[in-house]
């Protein structure tokens, strides 16, 4: 899954620094993962089932 660092958010993965509206990839089994956390948001704007911008499973 394509995801975008979210607004006011700043993160190191694997050395490289990502801020605000970054994209990187996730694997599609750890999208759920990562989307929790609250540090990135779906790069095109579309929630898995069951999600939106402010519902966490």
């Amino acid at each position: 899954m394509r995801v975008h660092v979210a607004a006011s958010r700043h993160l190191v993965l694997n050395g490289t620094e990502y801020s605000e509206g970054d994209t990187f990839d996730v694997p599609d089994a750890a999208a759920a993962t990562w989307l929790r956390t609250g540090l990135v948001v779906p790069a095109d704007g579309v929630w898995p089932d069951g999600w939106d911008s402010g519902a966490r499973p």
